[in-house]
């Protein structure tokens, strides 16, 4: 069996698991009641984790009680990639993750969005995250994967350099033994830099600085706010090179199982979600400051262009990019 004859039949084998965990007799059938886990790796305070409870009280409400959910945060179903695998599978549960995670099923342009400073702000990342050009990516990845995206507009703020120095230079990470995720984007971006990339999971973390397996990670202040790194590394670099195209996607046989109205609300509330995780991000960020100063950590400025220099290579870095793509997402970021 070839590995598109395999797809083909993962997925439809998918749809039938769906169908019978959504309690649906046949796709023409009319939607039952329907129960959805929702995963995340983050903790429960996390904004994106509270966020997202919020959303699926919304969903309920809306559809009288046909979708509910259960909340599983701080890698309770395991990591992200388990939460993904079960969903390819057909079951009927929602991951939190990011566009350039997703990138590794099928459709590698989707890590370009994450590259380092390719939005300005938040309304550019919203414009982007829903152009036609990110929907034929999505749709892609429903074929590919049998993922369905929700919404990727989840932005909880840019990220900063956090660790036991400040890094106002990029010469100043040469050695530096820092946590990357195991996401090609995060490697592609840091290596060029001189770092000691270190594979350490968002739940690990917090252990691995204290212990000094890593002197240095990146993330944004609301996420270091709810992970409480700040309490075992004292100086932020406020550099900004990303805001992750975050947010929640499905198993497609299980969205394309709940009927067509019940798909809308989801796409809606999950997009209005974002927005909202967006505005109170923004928000708190002078307050998570102060409380970071007041808890004994130094806020450090960057040379941004310098930065901007010395990440400028990533956009070259993927071979298997069609020409003319960062172009192309630039243009769907800024309307032109």
């Amino acid at each position: 069996m070839s590995w598109s004859e395999f797809n083909l039949t993962r997925r439809a084998l998918g749809g039938l698991a769906a169908a019978a965990a959504l309690g649906l007799a046949a796709p023409a059938a009319t939607a039952q009641s329907v129960t959805i886990r929702i995963a995340s790796v983050n903790s429960p305070t996390a904004e994106s984790v509270m966020t997202a409870q919020r959303v699926a009280d919304r969903i309920t409400q809306r559809t009288e009680g046909r979708v509910t959910f259960q909340l599983f945060p701080s890698a309770q179903l395991g990591t992200t990639a388990d939460s993904l695998e079960q969903a390819s599978q057909g079951q009927p549960i929602i991951t939190y993750t990011s566009a350039s995670f997703m990138a590794r099923y099928g459709v590698p342009e989707l890590a370009v969005v994450e590259g380092p400073f390719v939005v300005a702000n938040n309304e550019e990342g919203e414009r982007l995250a829903f152009s036609p050009l990110m929907q034929g990516y999505y749709d892609r990845l429903a074929g590919t994967a049998g993922i369905r995206v929700l919404a990727l507009n989840w932005f909880d703020g840019a990220r900063h350099m956090i660790g036991s120095a400040p890094y106002p230079n990029p010469s100043d990470l040469q050695g530096v033994k820092m946590r990357v995720p195991p996401v090609e984007t995060w490697i592609r971006t840091f290596e060029p830099l001189g770092v000691v990339a270190t594979t350490v999971e968002a739940a690990e973390a917090y252990s691995a600085l204290a212990q000094g397996v890593v002197t240095a990670a990146e993330s944004p202040l609301t996420g270091l706010r709810a992970s409480r790194w700040y309490e075992v590394a004292k100086h932020i670099t406020l550099t900004g090179h990303f805001n992750l195209f975050t947010g929640w996607v499905m198993s497609e046989a299980a969205f394309q199982a709940l009927s067509e109205g019940d798909r809308a609300i989801l796409l809606e509330e999950f997009r209005k979600g974002g927005q909202e995780l967006s505005a109170a991000s923004e928000a708190l960020a002078g307050t998570i400051r102060a409380e970071f100063e007041a808890a004994g950590v130094t806020f450090h400025e960057a040379d941004l262009d310098a930065y901007r220099a010395a990440t400028a290579g990533f956009y070259s870095a993927f071979p298997n990019w069609p020409p003319g793509l960062f172009e192309q997402v630039r243009a769907a970021a800024t309307g032109q």
